[in-house]
């Protein structure tokens, strides 16, 4: 495929409803792309049986740009970018679950223990 083809597809390729985004994105900052997401993990979980021993660890991805996800860690080494939970098997270094860190709503308490809930989820 010839770049400028490519660069014409990447332009207009969408993978939500964009008529429902705006009541989505008022709960979610993640509605855009979460479908697609979803669909990824979902497929690494089925094509992958974990061992017993799973560890749990924050990434951030570096990503300097405007984006209302974007978190700042200064014991990181790109101190911006997407901050994803990730749980690991141990014996594979294989990828089991990410999540997305999206921050916390407006109005509701900080959640702690955020890493506890990616391994309840797998």
């Amino acid at each position: 495929m010839a770049r400028n083809r490519f660069a014409h597809i990447l332009q207009f390729i969408r993978f939500d409803d964009k008529s429902t985004l705006d009541q989505r994105r008022a709960n979610d900052k993640f509605a855009a792309i979460r479908d697609v997401w979803v669909w990824f993990v979902e497929d690494w979980k089925r094509l992958f049986e974990a061992f017993e021993d799973i560890t749990i660890d924050e990434q951030l991805v570096a990503f300097r740009g405007r984006y209302p996800m974007r978190q700042y860690m200064k014991s990181k080494p790109a101190k911006y970018g997407i901050k994803i939970w990730a749980a690991a098997d141990v014996k594979a270094s294989y990828m089991y679950n990410l999540q997305v860190y999206t921050g916390k709503l407006p109005g509701n308490a900080p959640e702690k223990n955020l890493g506890h809930r990616v391994v309840l989820t797998t």
